[in-house]
């Protein structure tokens, strides 16, 4: 008998959000397939095509919530810290509110990858923020990022020893903020501009030092001109946690926070 056309108009098409972020155990998975070849690859082979096509494991924090950092309330204020790298328990998407504190449950499974000292591979800072709005300095840099004291910055904080096994413990990393936005920055405000405004920063572990060219291209844009070198991103171990912070410097300078998310992605 054959198929009439209204037999198949009950069929629905597969659903393509373009975003497809593989969990510790699909990479595990796919790895062994390499492995059920008649001629297996080597390790260090299919790391590479891992690694090519950005398969990989990620753990995205996001907090929402105003804050002001300034001299009166506190210039350099900790707005978010990551969850530790690499860590079993902290695969996925998590959204974290003072109003709702959760719990999360770290070990207690066999994908760790402590096997790779430094497994980091990508980082994505989704910032949104902005300044006081005004100045009475450097007016003629209003509207752009120069002459610009409000700013998100990032530090590495390495977490207790019975997570990571690392005896070596830095943890805060408050004594060490910079006196003012340096060529490391992450990412600062626009000069007297006060809508929110949501700037995306990406590093990778392939990054380089930036060419003058380059560096001035970064600095136009609010960023440190050898913030992009690759350095933090390659120099991460198993268990740190990335700490970002809100600061501001000077009177009349105010950093106004109002959300971040950070995506951390790591080789299995």
């Amino acid at each position: 008998m054959p198929v009439q056309p209204s037999q198949v108009a009950e069929a629905v098409a597969p659903v393509l959000t373009g975003r497809y972020l593989p969990t510790a155990q699909d990479i595990l998975t796919v790895r062994s397939y390499f492995l059920l070849l008649r001629k297996p690859l080597c390790y260090e082979l299919v790391d590479i095509i891992l690694d090519e096509a950005c398969y990989w494991a990620h753990s995205t924090v996001e907090v929402e919530y105003p804050i002001r950092a300034n001299i009166w309330n506190g210039k350099d204020r900790m707005y978010l810290r990551t969850l530790p790298l690499a860590i079993p328990g902290t695969e996925g998407d998590f959204v974290f509110s003072p109003q709702d504190v959760k719990e999360i449950h770290l070990g207690g499974s066999d994908l760790s990858t402590h096997e790779r000292l430094h497994p980091c591979r990508r980082i994505v800072f989704e910032l949104w923020s902005h300044d006081q709005g005004w100045s009475t300095v450097d007016t003629g840099h209003q509207g752009t990022y120069q002459g610009s004291y409000t700013w998100w910055d990032a530090s590495v904080e390495t977490a207790q020893p019975e997570i990571t096994g690392n005896t070596e413990i830095s943890w805060p990393s408050s004594l060490c903020r910079p006196p003012t936005p340096n060529e490391r920055s992450l990412q600062r405000n626009l000069h007297a501009h006060y809508e929110t405004r949501l700037h995306t920063v990406e590093w990778s572990y392939v990054d380089g030092i930036p060419s003058v060219a380059d560096q001035q291209v970064l600095d136009s844009c609010g960023r440190g001109p050898l913030s992009a070198d690759g350095n933090f991103v390659r120099n991460l171990k198993v268990g740190d946690c990335i700490a970002l912070w809100a600061s501001a410097r000077f009177p009349g300078w105010d950093m106004h926070a109002e959300k971040a998310k950070i995506s951390v992605y790591w080789a299995v």
